[in-house]
Formats: structure tokens, sequence, C-alpha cells
């Protein structure tokens, strides 16, 4: 078990205080024991004495006992105990109740002023001393209790305005996020339906003039591409504006298990395809949507880049004990002409497709490589982690 950088300090810094408070409430009677020529406490005193440093480590939870517990301590000699009980009361009190606190120090302090110890009349002069001292002893410990307990406040106010600015930019960062979603959507309707609406109509068309069998077969292949995508459009539109949950916002088709229909209309031979998901394991809606796309994105990369008559292998399997989901597609680089070496693809030779596979997989808490591999091959891999669960094993790299 590990302490974090914020807690690890806390312990010995209220040590360290309550230490130095205890030095500083028992100076009194430390000079008392020292010098020799004044009184030394009796019993009776020095019991209440060590009773009123005892107490001092709780005035944060009991202000106020703590303060009448220290208060028989003051005719006593000891005074800077009952102070910092004082202040420590004061600090969590209202006005008024600090200012009877600190009217009940006076008075006691007052009584046991030496000026009534002697017995004989006094000059005026005197008591107003005693009086004006008195006064400002109990006065001034409740006024600083009072002042921090206005400087908490203060700074409560300051924490619940900053919080309140916080959620206020929150919010409004929120709204124009939502704006621009809205405005996406309205976009990607208006112009990208629309397209796809057209091709999927003159498709449709097509087919129904088409002179001979080969002409008609290809354009129900583009219509139904075109529909395919008009689909995913529409569900993604719903999601740009929040429509659709998580599990419903995926497009039809797109998941695990329409992996083989992709493979199978891509028209490349692929071997070996595994599909592996695991035994009884949901994976998310995000997650099956990413490991789909990944998959699509490669089959079009080899279709334009690669060797379409060559196997393309799919590994889209569970490992890990069920906690990654890995994704990998082999296939083997395009032919070049004889006396031409094949130049080595860089890393983000896959253009803005490959970008945004590693964004998303980025997003979910994955990886996603592509490049050439040693045997020659080019190998497009990912790695998804299940919720609550971070890439373990190899997956890591």
């Amino acid at each position: 078990m590990t302490l974090t950088a914020s807690r690890l300090p806390s312990f010995p810094r209220r040590c360290a205080t309550e230490a130095a408070v205890l030095l500083f409430a028992g100076t009194d009677l430390l000079v008392e024991l020292l010098e020799g020529e004044k009184e030394r406490p009796g019993p009776y005193g020095l019991v209440l004495t060590v009773l009123a440093l005892a107490v001092l480590p709780w005035r944060r939870r009991r202000p106020v006992l703590v303060l009448a517990l220290t208060l028989p301590a003051l005719p006593a000699g000891m005074q800077l105990a009952p102070l910092v009980a004082l202040v420590a009361a004061a600090r969590v009190l209202p006005l008024v109740a600090a200012s009877l606190c600190a009217l009940v120090v006076s008075g006691i302090e007052l009584l046991d002023h030496p000026l009534w110890r002697g017995g004989s009349s006094h000059a005026s002069g005197d008591v107003l001393q005693a009086l004006v001292y008195c006064v400002v002893f109990g006065a001034a410990p409740a006024a600083l209790g009072q002042l921090l307990r206005s400087r908490a406040r203060v700074a409560e106010q300051v924490l619940a305005l900053r919080q309140s600015q916080e959620r206020a930019l929150r919010s409004e960062r929120a709204a124009v996020e939502e704006a621009a979603r809205a405005g996406l959507a309205r976009e990607m309707h208006d112009v990208v339906g629309h397209e796809m609406s057209l091709i999927s109509v003159r498709a449709a068309a097509l087919a129904r003039r088409a002179p001979d069998a080969d002409t008609r077969r290809e354009a129900e292949v583009i219509r139904a591409v075109s529909l395919r995508a008009l689909n995913e459009v529409r569900h993604l539109v719903g999601a740009l504006r929040g429509q659709h949950p998580e599990e419903t916002s995926v497009p039809l088709g797109s998941r695990l298990a329409d992996i083989p229909v992709l493979v199978e209309r891509s028209g490349l031979t692929v071997r070996p395809l595994t599909i592996a998901p695991g035994d009884g394991v949901h994976w998310p809606a995000t997650v099956e949507l990413a490991a789909y796309r990944t998959v699509q994105e490669a089959l079009t990369n080899v279709l334009r880049h690669g060797d379409t008559g060559a196997p393309v292998a799919v590994r889209v399997e569970s490992v890990d004990g069920d906690t990654c989901l890995v994704v990998e597609v082999r296939s083997a680089p395009a032919r070049e002409p004889a006396g031409e070496a094949a130049p080595a693809a860089p890393e983000g030779s896959g253009g803005h497709g490959l970008t945004g596979l590693r964004e998303r997989a980025r997003v979910l808490g994955g990886a996603l490589t592509a490049g050439p591999a040693p045997d020659g091959t080019f190998l497009l891999r990912a790695a998804f982690p299940a919720p609550g669960h971070g890439l373990m094993g190899p997956e890591r790299g």
C-alpha cells in the first residue's frame, strides 16, 4: 500500500504543529519551574496545568470543552493554554458566543490579577491599567479566532465560486460542442446523405435499364453499397445529435459477428479467418465497432495498395483472460515490376484512415500499429482493452 504525495506529509506536519503548540503553551510552567525566586505551583496547580496541556490536542474537535477544562489553570499561572483554547473556540463559534468566551477569560484573569492580592487601596490608574490588560487578554485571542473563521469562510466562498465558474465553463463548452455536433450532423445529412441517396437511385435505375446481366449485377452491387453507406451515415448523424445510446449507436452490420460478411464482400481471399471474441464475453459496442472498422480499413488498404491475388490473414481474438481484444490483418505487399525493389512502407503510409483508427484506439485505451513485418508482409495490429483493464502482457507493446 502506497500513500499519495499529498497525504504523505500530513501526519508528520500535524505532529510537528501539536508539538509546537504544546511547547508554546507549556512555557508558563517551564518559566515558573526554572526561576527559583517565584512561587512554584502546588500539587493542585500542577494537576490543573498538566490537564490543560493534555486536552489541548483536542481543541479542534471539542473547542468549547477544551476551553472550559483549561480555564481552571489560569489562577495557577497557566495563561498560554487558555489563550490557545480561546483562539480555537473563537474560530468555530459565532461572534456573540466568541465574545462571551472572551468575557469569561477576561473576568477570570481580572479576579486573579495581582492588584487585588495586596488588600490595600490602589490608584485609579493602576485599576484602569489592570482592566485594560484583562480586556485585551481575552479580546485579542477571540479576535484572532474570528479572523481565522472569516478567512476560512472567504476561502470556502472562493472555492465555491471557482467551482461554479468551472461548472459554467463546462456547460458552455458542452453547449458549443453540442452546437458543433448538430451543425456537423446537418451537413452530413444534407451533403453526404443526399449524394448517397442519388447514387442509390441512379444505380437502381441503371440496374433496370442495363442491356446486359453483368452491368445489372454491378449496378446492384453499387446500389447495395450505397444503401449500407447511407444507413451508416444516418446512424452517425443520430449519434452526433445524441439520439442513440451507446449500444444502439453502432450501425447495423458493424459488429464482430458481421466481420465474415465484410470479408466476403471484399472479394479477397482471406485465409485463415479467426473470429474468437471469447466465450460469453460481452464487449462494449464501441470496442466491437472499432474492431470492425479496423478490419474494414485494412481490407480497403489491401484493395488499394496490396497484392489482391495473395491470401490475407485476419485474426480477431480475445487474449489475456478476456481482458483484451486483438485485431490482426496480415497481407502481402503489391507486386513490383521485375528488377525494382519494393519500397518499405512507413508507419503512417495508410493516410487518414490509419490516423483515424489510431485515434479511435487511443480513445478506447488501446493502441494500433501498422507497418512491414519481418517476413515481408504488411501487418496491421490493434489491441482494445476491456472496461476496467489496461493493455497487458505482449499487448502493452
